[in-house]
């Protein structure tokens, strides 16, 4: 192999072109997971799988109001305390205004999980590609 046609393969290759996407791609995965961090830290109260704090400090509040006796004047049972509690879900403005939060911070920690998981992605691809071209530099060396 000519030394010329050498030169040619070797340019074709774009070694910096992959290089700046490999730096540029670093910094989207630390980008990503720098908002991933910030965000549940923003919203650490809305996290957790089933009720989270806000929502349980919310019950909480609404339980020391739930009725003490029913409509026939009988003392409330457990039972019917709870029940009270879950018709609260609905009725109470501030409970599922904090559920649909809860709710959205959810989705969105998904949203940013696969952020992150995509940038690691594109991350760990491009380190493939600039492992195979040292690979072809190092057989064009042999030469």
């Amino acid at each position: 192999m000519e030394i010329e046609e050498k030169i040619r393969i070797l340019k074709s290759l774009d070694t910096k072109g992959l290089i700046q996407k490999l730096h540029q791609y670093e910094t989207e995965l630390e980008k990503a997971m720098i908002d991933e961090a910030k965000f549940k830290s923003q919203n650490h109260d809305y996290l957790g799988s089933g009720d989270c704090q806000a929502v349980k400090k919310i019950l909480a509040e609404l339980a020391v109001q739930a009725p003490e006796t029913k409509k026939d004047g009988k003392k409330t049972t457990v039972a019917d305390r709870e029940a009270w509690l879950a018709k609260q879900r609905t009725e109470s403005k501030e409970l599922s205004a904090a559920i649909a939060k809860q709710q959205q911070v959810a989705f969105l920690v998904d949203d940013h999980e696969i952020k992150v998981e995509m940038a690691r992605r594109r991350l760990t691809s491009a380190t493939v590609v600039l492992a195979l071209k040292t690979q072809q530099l190092a057989f064009l060396a042999s030469w």
